[in-house]
């Protein structure tokens, strides 16, 4: 019974850090090309390195640096808060 409620409970879970790891853009002067763009290799980069945010945040900086020119800051983080 209790294996049955850890199960549960671990599934829950889950399935809110599901919820919570795709991008939400509040307000953006990027194009909507650049947009998406962006969004579409965020998902790519944490998803390919779900284990280690220093590594996907270096494939978006690297990756906006060559597509759309220098200067680009990335940070991947587990928990971030925005009250």
């Amino acid at each position: 019974m209790e294996d049955q409620q850890e199960g549960k409970k671990e599934e829950k879970e889950t399935d809110y850090r599901r919820l919570q790891s795709y991008p939400l853009i509040r307000h953006s002067d990027m194009n909507e090309e650049m947009r998406t763009e962006t969004m579409e290799l965020c998902v790519t980069a944490c998803e390919k390195f779900s284990n280690n945010n220093e590594t996907a945040a270096k494939m978006i900086k690297e990756t906006m640096d060559k597509k759309f020119g220098a200067s680009w800051h990335a940070v991947v983080a587990k928990d971030m808060d925005s009250k």
